[in-house]
C-alpha cells in the first residue's frame, strides 16, 4: 500500500519566471495523484491562491496556502497559515517585504518577523549542508511549529544529504518533512520552466548553463516515485503538518469600516437617511413619486443583500473627494442606481431618464 503525501513546497506561475504551471494545473494533478493536500507558496506572494482555491473546491483537493521567503541573510523558509490569525501575519510579512524594495523585488530581515507567530508554520530551507545557528533561529520564532524541508531531486549526492540533514535535525531538535519544491504540474513543462529561467536570468537558453536546474524532477511527483526517494516517516510527517493547518480562503468576509455607522443607527437606517437626505437635496421642489418608489425599491434590495457598508464606504470616499476638490465620478452600471444618485455618487438623474437598478445589482 504506497504512503499518503501532501506536498508543502510548490510555486506556480505566479512566481514570475519560476513557476511552469498556472494553480489550477497543479490543484488538479495534485487531484489526480491522490495527494492528500497540496500548498500553494509562491514567493513572497499570495497571487494565485484565489484561483487554487476555486480549483481546489472543483477537484476536492485541501489546499494550504503559504509563501516561499528568501531573506536578506540567505535564510530560506516556506510559511504555511494554520489559521486566520496565521494568513493576516503572513500577508503582512508580503506586505512588508514588498514595500521595502523596489517593484518586482522584495526585501526581508530577520527582525521584521514578529515576536509572535502563532498561527503560522514554518519549513526551514537549508542551503547546502545548513548553518546551525539559522535553525536555531528558527526554531526559536517557531517553537513547536517548526522542520527542516527535505527535498531531493535525484542529484548525485541525495543519500549524504539526506544523513547530513538527519544529523542536523537530531543537533537542532528540529523534525525532518519531505518536500519538493514543486515548479510544475509535469515534467514535461522542464522546456518551458528553462526558457522562464533564461528570460529571468536575461541570458539564451544556451547559455544558462548550471543556472538551469539539472533535471525535471521539481514536479509533482506519483506517490509511488516518491516512495522510491524519501523515507517513510518523512513521507508521513507531510501529513501530519498539513493536518495543522486549519486554514481556508472561505473564513474571509471583506469588514467595512464600523464608523461610518453613528452611534444609535444600523447600517440599513444610516443609508435610507443619507438617502433621503440626498433626495431633497436633489429635488428641492420635491421628488417625483416615480423616483420615490425607485429608490424605496432599491434600499430593499439593498437590504436583502447586506449591500448597506458598501455604498455608505463609497459614499464616505466621495464626501472625501470633493472636500479636497478631487474630481471623482461613479461609472458604469452604477448610473443605473438611484441612489447612487442620491448620495452624490452619480450624476445621472432618475428624475428625467429610465434607470434599471438589476443592471447594477440583481438578486440573480
Amino acid at each position: 500500500m504506497l504512503p499518503g503525501y501532501a506536498e508543502l513546497h510548490c510555486v506556480s506561475n505566479y512566481s514570475f519566471l519560476r513557476g511552469a504551471s498556472d494553480p489550477e494545473e497543479l490543484v488538479h494533478r495534485a487531484a489526480k495523484l491522490g495527494y492528500g493536500a497540496l500548498a500553494i507558496t509562491d514567493e513572497c506572494s499570495v497571487s494565485g491562491i484565489v484561483r487554487a482555491h476555486l480549483a481546489a473546491k472543483e477537484a476536492g483537493v485541501r489546499l494550504l496556502i503559504g509563501t516561499e521567503l528568501r531573506l536578506a541573510c540567505g535564510l530560506g523558509l516556506v510559511l504555511l497559515a494554520q489559521s486566520l490569525a496565521g494568513y493576516e501575519s503572513l500577508c503582512a510579512l508580503v506586505t512588508r517585504a514588498r514595500r521595502a524594495a523596489p517593484k518586482g523585488e522584495y526585501r526581508l530581515a530577520r527582525e521584521d518577523f514578529p515576536a509572535a507567530t502563532e498561527g503560522l508554520l514554518a519549513l526551514w530551507l537549508p542551503a547546502g549542508e545548513g548553518q546551525p545557528e539559522e535553525g536555531a533561529w528558527v526554531r526559536g520564532r517557531f517553537p513547536g511549529r517548526a522542520w527542516i524541508a527535505v527535498e531531493l531531486h535525484k542529484g548525485p549526492d541525495d543519500a549524504a544529504r539526506l544523513a547530513s540533514l538527519e544529523a542536523l535535525g537530531r543537533a537542532l531538535g528540529l523534525p525532518l518533512v519531505a518536500a519538493g519544491d514543486v515548479h510544475m504540474h509535469r515534467r514535461n513543462r522542464k522546456r518551458l520552466q528553462d526558457v522562464l529561467t533564461a528570460i529571468r536570468l536575461k541570458v539564451p537558453v544556451a547559455q544558462a548553463g548550471r543556472r538551469l536546474q539539472p533535471n525535471a524532477e521539481r514536479y509533482l511527483r506519483p506517490i509511488g516515485r516518491l516512495a522510491m526517494t524519501y523515507p517513510p516517516a518523512l513521507l508521513a510527517a507531510t501529513l501530519d503538518v498539513a493536518a495543522r493547518c486549519d486554514f481556508s480562503l472561505a473564513e474571509i468576509r471583506y469588514e467595512y469600516p464600523g464608523e461610518l455607522v453613528p452611534t444609535g443607527e444600523t447600517p440599513t437606517t444610516h443609508l435610507r437617511k443619507l438617502a433621503f437626505e440626498g433626495l431633497a437635496r436633489r429635488y428641492p421642489s420635491g421628488p417625483p413619486a416615480s423616483v420615490v418608489a425607485t429608490v424605496e425599491h432599491e434600499l430593499r434590495l439593498i437590504a436583502d443583500m447586506g449591500y448597506e457598508p458598501f455604498f455608505l464606504t463609497v459614499h464616505d470616499i466621495v464626501v472625501f473627494a470633493r472636500s479636497r476638490a478631487i474630481l471623482c465620478q461613479g461609472r458604469g452600471s452604477a448610473a443605473n442606481s438611484a441612489v447612487c444618485y442620491c448620495l452624490g455618487i452619480t450624476e445621472v438623474d432618475p428624475g428625467r431618464m429610465s434607470v434599471l437598478f438589476e443592471r447594477f445589482i440583481s438578486k440573480e
